[in-house]
């Protein structure tokens, strides 16, 4: 709490002006917060019992930062996870994987504009997981929205339980334990390529190091890489696209094995019907987590809507939804989002 408090702290403090340069040809700067600006994607992690402690890449826009522009963010993710897979072997039922749980996150993250192409931002999270409180009105949520429930009403509530077995049908040890403690500290760069044909393109990656504690650490140095793109839709929105992937030094993790290589990418779309407003709708893809889990899906795929309200000069706050496509998968089941952002310019307190 202390560390978010002097985040708050030092948004608050004017910053001191810098010669502002161009931006990079073809590109949209996001200092103004109009009408005319991209706000871009939902951008938030994998939050799932076990990706928490591995680097995820979010969705975010190809434009650049302006040039001695910093952004501060507060961000929080709760969420509900649940999935689970069976195999008939004659009259037996065999349960390949269970998991059970909620998690919970709250991110301070960085930015800052350095010439008219690179951003350079850092993330930290707080991660917390457990049995949480959520079931009874996740049973709810899918009652009214006929989403799939994965049969969740007919398991017990509010636990946190993760089983496995690996290949050869032997029970797999999970290590994680129920509680919180500080996640990765993560590093970023972002390199806007420009704009060609009305594309805006640029190029992201970041490294995620070994500073989790409690039962989150363990995972190794880990890095990703992206390609991102936009292109406007008439005068009142825009499509994203991103494509990239991620690589761990370590696969062990919590008794678990995660794939070494994991791509995955985005797509979403915003629309501005306000001035002050973007309405977005997005959807992640990505490859296997885990490798030594038997009947563990190879495709995790997950739907987000939220919005984007300039509620003030300099202050903008961003809630949305994440709901998972299949029915007894490995996402998260429900969850939901919510960030304040405070941009600080040069030249403006």
């Amino acid at each position: 709490m202390s560390l978010f408090l002097a985040a708050v702290l030092a948004a608050a403090i004017p910053s001191v002006p810098v010669p502002v340069s161009a931006p990079a040809p073809g590109t949209r700067t996001l200092g103004a917060w109009g009408r005319s600006d991209r706000r871009g994607p939902i951008d938030s992690r994998d939050e799932f019992l076990l990706a928490q402690p591995r680097l995820t890449l979010p969705a975010v826009s190809p434009d650049p930062l302006p040039p001695g522009e910093t952004r501060w963010r507060l961000a929080a993710d709760w969420g509900n996870d649940f999935g689970y897979r069976l195999r008939r072997q004659g009259d037996v039922r065999r349960t390949l994987y269970f998991i059970d749980g909620e998690h919970r996150s709250a991110v301070l993250s960085v930015s800052h504009g350095f010439g008219p192409r690179l951003t350079a931002g850092a993330r930290l999270p707080l991660l917390w997981r457990g049995g949480g409180v959520l079931d009874g009105l996740i049973d709810r949520w899918h009652r009214l929205t006929g989403l799939p429930d994965s049969n969740r009403p007919q398991y017990p509530r509010d636990e946190l339980h993760v089983s496995g077995l690996d290949p050869r049908l032997q029970p797999i040890a999970w290590s994680g334990a129920a509680g919180s403690a500080l996640g990765p500290l993560e590093l970023a760069l972002q390199w806007s390529l420009g704009a060609r044909g009305g594309w805006a393109t640029a190029v992201a990656t970041r490294v995620q190091l070994p500073t989790a504690g409690g039962s989150f650490g363990g995972g190794g140095v880990q890095a990703g890489a992206q390609l991102l793109a936009a292109h406007g839709l008439g005068g009142g929105g825009d499509v994203y696209l991103g494509l990239g992937g991620t690589a761990a030094s370590a696969r062990a993790q919590q008794g678990l094995t995660y794939a070494r290589l994991r791509p995955g990418g985005f797509l979403a779309f915003e629309w501005r019907p306000w001035r002050a407003v973007s309405l977005l709708a997005q959807g992640d893809a990505a490859s296997r987590l885990v490798r030594d889990v038997e009947g563990f899906p190879g495709l995790h795929l997950t739907l987000k809507m939220g919005a984007r309200v300039d509620v003030a000069p300099s202050w903008r706050l961003q809630a949305g939804f994440t709901e998972g496509l299949y029915a007894v998968s490995a996402t998260t089941d429900f969850g939901v989002m919510v960030g304040l952002e405070r941009s600080i310019r040069p030249g403006r307190r």
